[in-house]
């Protein structure tokens, strides 16, 4: 009996362990699913189940479904409103629940259950995003800004989207629909002046059927977005009022940085302008965009832009040891320790940058060969790598130094960019060889000599050099200076004779000789090689002291010398020879002296005064003869007085004062008023004679 009964009681608990599983996996049964309450927008999904459980309904306008609205609240009915529908769709829906032995879902046996929203009653329109900015035009007047229309229509036809205005010449976007119906359409937004604009349904006669609002907004494209100092930004501004004053300036923070570009709106808000970034510092600055509302600037729009660093190079090709020019900009601020490479090498160093990043300095053109090379630079807080290279071309060529100098100096000329190890290199002058020995250059194509700046005019002349490789000849420039080389005497007077010879003038012109600024006399020339050989004499009226001797020809060559003016006493004094000591009538005075046999080239200098060698009372200069007589208009009153005269030649060199002589003007003699009161008295005697006769008579 216990054998027939442990088979049953193993049965038994098995079963109790697996009836439990079982139970878990099937959750519970699901029936009469339903559909009820479907509306525009709304419908209610019902079902029941055997057992207590939760409610989920997964649903969607096509099988995928992809939308799910779940009940937390438990038991065998259940009931779900989903909400949120659009118009006139088909929507698809499986349901779940789930209770203590797991969930289960009903699909309808993969087919799902569906139902279809009522159409609309009215006409209705929504607008996806309601706000936005142009961005980039897609074509002229057309933003790239995507507009989603929705609009709900209850009848069958053709449909519009208006912007602005319900009109043919507004229309957006079009569709046509055989029944009532919910249609999105999308559209790009056009260009337009800030604010709320009305986007309107029309029918097919644009008649308005609903409208929607959309708000356009300010915005502001720049490009470029980096870019070193003097990078020309292109501007474009969208949305802003129409009509509007615009002005855009650079900031870094709130500090202003650039000067305010400014303009006016068109009308549909748009302005188009270009912005050139001032020198500034690297790093990131704003472009401010601000419009004028009333009286007050409102900043609508700023754009981030970076200044980077950058450097130039004039020229971009040269020659071995010619200067060129580095310029640099977007450097920190007063950045120290900046370098300039040439091919990797260090070639300057010790620059800083002034306030705004930007720095200047030259280089030479280091021994290389012929080709391409990279110009860089870096500096403490800038990195080379963050600095645009610049490519600088070698070509074969020769460079003097000095570019200018005076006959017989010595030029040192060097050679680049030659083949390396070219042999038979010959410098010329003007055609003619001024090396002694062949050259040949190192291993980089590189060579260096010196020569004596041969007898040569003034101004630019060619030099060339070539080679067993370098043909043809590369040639530079060197100028020759004007030189005076010689002034003999050092020092002279004015007349005395000066002996000067020079070089580096023009061949065959005119020369002109001041000494002070006074011109010397004179045919003086130049000779047909630009050498100067002449004598001339220090010009009339050159002031004493240290003066400036300067030679011009008529080409504009000039040289100039120190030579000292002196004065020069004559050393022959003339001799007064009357009055001396005698008594002269008023009116009757003449000097007479003994001057220089056959003075041609001279004249005198007369003196009267009223006290032996002091106060001048009356003076006559230029006098040619050895002798003068006061005019009717200079004739002396009374008195004593004493006269002396002075030699002076052509170049107003004096000699002294002779000793000065005295004389005596007297007054009318008395016999003379005798007469002249005989006169009055015979005169008074006939006029009373007459009168006396007249009256007898009567």
């Amino acid at each position: 009996m216990k054998r027939l009964w442990a088979p049953v009681i193993a049965c038994l608990l098995l079963f109790v362990l697996i009836m439990p599983q079982l139970v878990v996996a099937a959750g519970p049964e699901i029936t009469n699913v339903s559909v009820t309450d479907i509306a525009e927008t709304s419908a209610e999904i019902s079902w029941t189940t055997n057992t207590t459980s939760d409610s989920r309904v997964n649903y969607g306008t096509t099988t995928s479904l992809g939308q799910t609205l779940y009940n937390s609240s438990e038991g065998t009915t259940h009931n779900v409103v989903l909400t949120g529908l659009t118009q006139g769709t088909k929507y698809y829906f499986e349901v779940e629940s789930t209770d203590i032995s797991g969930p289960f879902t009903d699909d309808n046996g993969g087919e799902y259950y569906s139902f279809t929203t009522l159409a609309p009653a009215t006409y209705s329109i929504t607008l996806e995003p309601a706000c936005g900015v142009c961005g980039d035009l897609v074509e002229v007047g057309v933003c790239g800004e995507v507009i989603a229309a929705t609009a709900a229509v209850p009848a069958a036809g053709t449909y519009h989207i208006c912007w602005d205005s319900a009109a043919a010449a507004n229309v957006k976007a079009t569709f046509t629909t055989i029944a009532a119906g919910i249609h999105t359409v999308t559209f790009f937004m056009p260009e337009a002046a800030k604010g709320l604009h009305t986007v309107h349904l029309t029918d097919n006669a644009y008649a308005s059927k609903a409208t929607a609002t959309y708000e356009v907004l300010p915005s502001a494209k720049i490009n470029p977005v980096q870019g070193p100092a003097d990078t020309s930004v292109t501007l474009n501004v969208y949305g802003f009022a129409a009509s509007r004053d615009i002005r855009v300036t650079l900031f870094q923070g709130a500090v202003q940085k650039g000067d305010a570009k400014t303009g006016t709106t068109n009308s549909v808000g748009s302005w188009t302008t270009t912005y050139t970034i001032p020198r500034t510092p690297a790093g990131g600055y704003t472009l401010n965009v601000e419009a004028k509302e009333g009286t007050v600037w409102v900043n609508w729009v700023s754009k981030y832009f970076e200044v980077t660093p950058k450097i130039s190079v004039a020229p971009i090709s040269g020659t071995v040891g010619q200067k060129i020019g580095i310029n640099g900009t977007g450097f920190g601020s007063e950045e120290e320790g900046i370098e300039v490479t040439f091919d990797g090498e260090v070639v300057k160093s010790g620059i800083y940058a002034v306030g705004d990043g930007s720095w200047s300095t030259t280089i030479s053109v280091p021994p290389v060969r012929a080709g391409r090379f990279v110009i860089d630079a870096l500096g403490e807080t800038t990195r080379a790598r963050n600095v645009p290279d610049v490519t600088f071309t070698v070509v074969p060529g020769i460079s003097v130094d000095p570019i200018s100098a005076y006959i017989g100096d010595t030029i040192i000329i060097k050679g680049g960019g030659f083949a390396p190890g070219e042999s038979g290199i010959r410098v010329y002058f003007e055609g003619v060889a001024v090396t002694s020995s062949i050259i040949t250059a190192n291993a980089d194509g590189y060579w260096e000599s010196s020569f004596e700046l041969p007898t040569s005019t003034y101004g630019s002349h060619t030099v060339t050099a070539s080679g067993e490789t370098t043909q043809p000849a590369v040639t530079t420039s060197l100028s020759t200076k004007a030189e005076l080389l010689d002034v003999s005497p050092a020092e002279g007077a004015p007349g005395d004779s000066i002996s000067l010879t020079g070089n580096g003038f023009h061949g065959s012109q005119q020369l002109t000789v001041t000494v002070g600024g006074v011109t010397a006399s004179g045919d003086l020339r130049t000779q047909s090689n630009g050498n100067v050989v002449i004598s001339f004499r220090v010009p009339k009226g050159s002031t004493e002291g240290q003066r400036t001797l300067v030679v011009t020809d008529a080409g504009g060559a000039s040289a100039s010398v120190d030579f000292t003016v002196t004065e020069k006493t004559l050393s022959t004094t003339p001799l007064p020879v009357s009055p001396q000591d005698n008594t002269l009538r008023s009116g009757m005075v003449t000097l007479d002296w003994q001057g220089i046999n056959g003075g041609a080239g001279y004249t005198y200098t007369v003196e009267i005064s009223r006290t032996a060698g002091s106060g001048t009372l009356w003076s006559r200069s230029g006098v040619v003869e050895d002798s003068y007589t006061l005019t009717k208009e200079e004739a002396l009153p009374k008195g004593t007085y004493y006269w002396r005269v002075k030699i002076v030649d052509d170049y107003g060199n004096e000699s002294a004062w002779s000793d000065s002589v005295m004389f005596t003007v007297s007054p009318i003699p008395t016999w003379v008023w005798v007469v002249v009161g005989l006169v009055v008295l015979v005169a008074l005697l006939v006029v009373a004679y007459r009168e006396t006769k007249f009256k007898v008579t009567e």
